[in-house]
């Protein structure tokens, strides 16, 4: 995210630079598949996927599979007050063994790939010719583990503990962090696995969670800036907030609010309690987060978001009939002869003619509603939004975290050559989430949640366009790691740089050019929708009403 202020060592009162203190370097070693619990460095970034079984049932179930890829930017220093949560290295991930995972490495790289789905910018990797190096890494940190438990140790026990909880039933397994009905069966399957996987890239988090038991689906985006602490905390604590907001839902009565109202409780009492922490370690009040989740329980979807991070849906468009209802009046037959054959058309052209509905509500000094809103709010401040930023500083308008620009106090903490001109007490931005729910219906085909990282190269309707020609052509390959390379091209094409000299580059220098991007891509199965009626038992006078 675009929204840095100020390097943030030196920025705090009371607290001196340490021009000395080490640097976090990029570790090289390519993910080695099959080997949960891991968080090692990869390459500049990373792809993860999960494929749906196809034992589940598609009635219940709502997608087919899930592509996620990670690609960082920013290299940043590890967190300095959310040691407990934070990644080793800038550009890294954990997973269940449900999910697989590659390593991105530049094709110029000893990596290579026959894989003709791509353009060979990046390649793949889950070479075993280090999984020794791995291994031994592995060793060395496992004494620390059993007294620091790492973030993926923490995020199983949280799950598998809340959804204790939340079924009645006991923990079965240790990286799946699976939940039955009574006592363990190592003889039976196991309906109530929990799949998980989360990633890094620069200051952007990704994670996504994924209950059978519950056919319940939780992806979370959290795009920082100003430092890691705020995305990671919400990568430690937004999922089980939300659980323990949603205990008590009776999915069944569909009560869409109620949902949607707990996500944004959960959202709220995790920015509070990450604030109030900043009352002392107030360097925590510098640093935000863009928010996007989504919930996906059967046909539902229900999205929260805050900042610029987006949601889109590529939907089939309307069959066009505009020729055909006007010969209504002349041959009824002959009128539902052609009606048929046009919506049989329709129906075999599953993806031609996809539109992009964004579900989200950007949060930014872009979007003049945004403006006016600080503005009316700060009626004593003559300039609350300059130089299209919030106070100067930042871009979006809304944010989990960053509590210099929603309280006073947290704002004199900082050196005077970082604080802003804070007037009156009225927070200038909030953490207020624009909130959506969606029905799932037959014209959706996938679904692309993403920071801003993507959309600073690309429209919607591009993106979308993009999805639906590489799916089209390669049905089998990721189109997230397609859409990681289209922006490597167009910020090396803006740059006027050759892009394998752009991909070159270290973590850091790169941000000049793109910033970190994380996008996770849905794509829905069409077994879930009821088959349509036939035409020939649908009435006239429906036809007619059409």
């Amino acid at each position: 995210m675009g929204n840095t202020v100020v390097k943030l060592t030196p920025c705090l009162a009371g607290r001196e630079a340490d021009d000395n203190a080490p640097q976090s370097t990029l570790c090289q070693t390519p993910t080695i598949a099959g080997i949960p619990d891991s968080f090692d460095q990869e390459g500049i970034g990373q792809t993860i996927s999960f494929k749906r079984d196809d034992s589940d049932d598609p009635n219940s179930v709502p997608f087919q599979t899930i592509h996620c890829v990670s690609l960082g930017a920013n290299q940043i220093a590890p967190s300095s007050i959310m040691n407990d949560y934070s990644f080793s290295s800038s550009s890294s991930f954990g997973r269940s063994s449900s999910f697989s995972s590659f390593a991105l490495h530049p094709s110029s790289s000893s990596f290579s790939s026959s894989d003709p789905s791509y353009s060979g910018i990046l390649v793949r990797s889950a070479s075993t010719t280090i999984l020794r190096e791995i291994q031994a890494a592995r060793d060395r940190r496992n004494q620390d583990k059993l007294e620091n438990p790492s973030l993926g140790r923490r995020l199983i026990n949280s799950i598998t503990s809340r959804l204790k909880k939340y079924t009645g039933g006991v923990v079965c397994g240790s990286h799946t962090g699976t939940v039955h009905q009574g006592t363990c069966d190592e003889g039976k399957s196991d309906p109530g696995a929990v799949h998980w996987a989360q990633g890094k890239a620069g200051e952007d988090r990704v994670q996504m969670v994924y209950s059978e038991e519950h056919q319940l689906l939780f992806v979370g985006i959290y795009d920082g800036f100003n430092g890691p602490d705020a995305p990671d905390f919400l990568l430690a604590n937004l999922y089980e907030a939300t659980l323990l907001e949603l205990e008590g839902i009776q999915w069944e009565k569909q009560d869409h609010q109620q949902v949607l109202g707990a996500m944004s409780r959960a959202l709220r009492r995790a920015d509070e309690e990450y604030l109030n922490m900043a009352d002392e370690n107030p360097e925590l009040a510098m640093i935000g987060s863009c928010v996007l989740v989504m919930l996906m329980k059967g046909e539902d979807l229900y999205l929260m978001n805050v900042g610029d991070s987006r949601a889109v849906l590529a939907q089939k468009a309307e069959p066009d009939l505009s020729g055909v209802l006007g010969k209504a009046d002349e041959d009824l037959e002959r009128f539902k002869v052609e009606m048929m054959r046009q919506l049989e058309a329709y129906e075999r052209d599953k993806l031609s003619g996809l539109v992009a509905v964004q579900l989200t509500m950007d949060h930014s000094t872009a979007f003049y509603q945004e403006v006016r809103r600080i503005r009316s709010e700060h009626l004593d401040d003559p300039c609350p939004v300059t130089r299209g930023r919030v106070k100067g500083t930042l871009k979006v308008t809304r944010a989990f975290g960053a509590g210099f620009l929603k309280k006073p106090k947290w704002n004199n903490l900082l050196l005077e050559a970082y604080k802003v001109d804070y007037i009156g007490n009225s927070p200038y931005i909030n953490c207020n989430p624009y909130l959506r729910h969606h029905k799932l219906g037959p014209r959706d085909r996938f679904l692309i949640l993403s920071s801003d990282g993507l959309y600073d190269h690309f429209k919607n309707d591009e993106v979308v366009a993009q999805v639906e020609m590489f799916t089209s052509m390669h049905s089998e390959a990721d189109p997230a790691h397609h859409l990681a390379e289209l922006i490597l091209r167009s910020a090396a094409t803006k740059a006027k740089k050759d892009v394998n000299d752009l991909i070159g580059l270290p973590q850091g220098e790169r941000r000049k050019y793109h910033d970190d991007v994380s996008i996770v891509i849905i794509s829905l199965d069409g077994k879930i929708w009821k088959s349509s009626p036939r035409l020939d038992e649908i009435s006239n006078q429906e036809l007619l009403n059409c």
